[in-house]
């Protein structure tokens, strides 16, 4: 079922992951960019949401299909240099941005809701967690984590914490929490709140977000 693109009639642009566990490997992660590309081309979108379906918001990398061919093989790192792009580029992503978290985020799945402009998280059930030391990866680039969270946070993902909905709101790593029946309402209002009454032009905010938060280039290995 991929990744889908939806427009509404308000102005938000919705991507809805598909992929059961929405993990990422070569073809999820062009599918990702393609819905990008279409909602950049779309010039009545106002803000991007984006949310998972049924217990997954992102499970992480596909380490089955990274680890056939090979992570430090050149067709690897390509792959984890082109992620780690991406990830960027909803870092900087030219309208508001909100990650609508319906269930787990683990790994490269939180590194990717981390880079929204807002995080709003289903209260009852899910966990977001980078649990990287679980599974004997190393972050070698970590300004995402250092450039958005506090210490506090910062010490959980060192010891892998599968954090709930309140303990990450409490830790300032999501904004808010919500009901299920509520979750996606709520987090396009994040998106329509932060405009507010503004017009700003989407090259405007892109390069403040670059100004703001400045990539810094080092090789991942998410």
């Amino acid at each position: 079922m991929g990744i889908t693109v939806e427009f509404h009639d308000d102005g938000c642009a919705l991507i809805r992951m598909k992929n059961g566990q929405n993990r990422w490997n070569l073809t999820t992660l062009n599918q990702l960019n393609n819905a990008l590309d279409e909602v950049e081309r779309n010039r009545s979108a106002s803000i991007l949401v984006t949310t998972g379906e049924g217990k997954f918001y992102s499970n992480g990398l596909d380490l089955d299909w990274v680890n056939s061919i090979g992570r430090s093989s050149d067709a690897g790192r390509k792959f984890l240099a082109d992620l780690h792009d991406t990830l960027w580029r909803i870092m900087h992503f030219p309208i508001p941005t909100v990650a609508s978290i319906n269930g787990h985020c683990f790994a490269a799945g939180a590194f990717l809701a981390l880079c929204h402009d807002y995080r709003v998280m289903r209260s009852d059930r899910g966990w977001i967690s980078w649990n990287e030391t679980l599974i004997s990866l190393r972050i070698t680039d970590s300004s995402i984590l250092q450039r958005k969270l506090n210490p506090d946070a910062l010490r959980e993902i060192i010891f892998a914490k599968r954090l709930t909905g309140p303990e990450a709101v409490r830790l300032r790593i999501v904004d808010e929490i919500e009901d299920i029946s509520n979750l996606l309402s709520e987090s396009k209002a994040f998106g329509f709140r932060a405009l507010g009454n503004n017009v700003i032009k989407r090259t405007d905010l892109q390069n403040m977000k670059k100004d703001m938060i400045p990539r810094t280039i080092h090789e991942s290995k998410l």
